[in-house]
């Protein structure tokens, strides 16, 4: 197999063609063509490594050929071909991607020099192109590996998600189908105030166990009807940060903690369990708040039988407003822009 750099000389001149084939012949392969049509016809065929050409040829001349093997060829070296020298002439050729070009006539050794330079930086180039493939594979291998692992987090995250569900339903089934519609609200509510669609779901998934301290709070105060008694009612306070520290370990859910731990808190600062004010309070946390409290007025719960009408419950979120929620959270619910069901 021949493994010899490839030359095509193109000059419509059979003497300087045949003189510069003599000198380059025994070090590499080369082909010659009488014109620059000839020329990217071959050219058409397959690649060469490095085109020698003259400038003044009939019908093409070298500085529109050059334009034209760089279009079909960029990484091919071009050395033109002139019987005179002029900066303009060089100008033209190094604007149009001509490596270098030699002044008629020339020797030997300037053909030589010439060549071998072009040759040199062409294998630079073709150097620097595999390892920019090489570069971009493994890039691309990364991204992909980077996109199981992205997947994987979020198949655990879900499934994590749903077995903390799952364990706010076996302690108190309520819990359960609360946390699953306050996750809906949350949601909606978050669509109207513009939160950006990533931080939504975080939302979603942190509302559907911002009750999961519960599961640490005894079923007797849970279930029980009627009001709770100051120690119960102290007890109960625990659950947010009992929740908040369940889920701290797991890396994945560390979003959710601000919701888990401030739904309690009042936009008045009078909340628990850190008495945060205003905008100190997490947006999320804010949305969520506001969302649970809607559900439980709207839901039988054990310590009231009934659920309060639709006007009474607008009415708690106009008089609430400023003080346990944020404003702009209730003006979305009080103006319709989000159904409750």
């Amino acid at each position: 197999m021949d493994n010899k750099e490839k030359i095509l000389i193109i000059d419509d001149e059979l003497a300087p063609r045949e003189s510069i084939r003599m000198v380059l012949k025994d070090t590499y392969t080369v082909s010659t063509a009488p014109g620059a049509l000839e020329g990217l016809d071959m050219l058409s065929h397959g690649p060469v490594d490095l085109v020698v050409m003259d400038i003044k040829m009939p019908r093409m001349d070298g500085i529109t050929a050059l334009q034209e093997i760089k279009k079909l060829h960029p990484d091919t070296e071009v050395i033109l071909l002139t019987a005179y020298a002029s900066l303009e002439t060089a100008r033209d050729a190094i604007r149009f991607g001509a490596f270098d070009y030699l002044i008629k006539p020339f020797d030997k050794d300037d053909i030589l020099l010439v060549v071998e330079k072009g040759l040199k930086k062409r294998r630079e180039n073709a150097g620097l192109k595999m390892e920019r493939d090489i570069l971009l594979g493994r890039a691309s291998y990364l991204e992909d590996q980077v996109t199981k692992a992205r997947n994987n987090i979020i198949t655990c995250y879900e499934g994590t998600v749903s077995a903390l569900i799952l364990t706010i339903d076996a302690k108190d089934h309520y819990t359960y189908n609360h946390s699953n519609r306050v996750a809906q609200l949350a949601s909606k509510l978050a669509l109207e105030l513009g939160v950006p669609s990533k931080v939504i779901k975080e939302i979603e998934h942190a509302a559907s166990i911002h009750d999961i301290g519960k599961i640490g709070i005894e079923e007797s105060i849970l279930k029980k009807n009627g009001e709770l008694t100051t120690d119960e009612y102290l007890e109960m306070k625990k659950h947010p940060s009992i929740g908040a520290r369940i889920v701290q370990s797991v890396p994945f859910l560390e979003e959710a903690i601000p919701v888990i731990l401030n739904h309690h808190e009042r936009y008045d600062g009078k909340g628990y369990p850190h008495g945060l004010k205003g905008e100190q309070i997490p947006l999320a946390a804010r949305i969520v708040a506001v969302a649970d409290a809607v559900d439980a007025m709207m839901r039988a719960r054990p310590y009231r039988e009934a659920a309060l009408s639709m006007d009474r419950v607008m009415e708690e979120l106009q008089e609430n407003a400023e003080l346990q929620f944020d404003p702009e959270v209730v003006d979305v619910i009080v103006r319709g822009r989000v159904v409750l069901v």
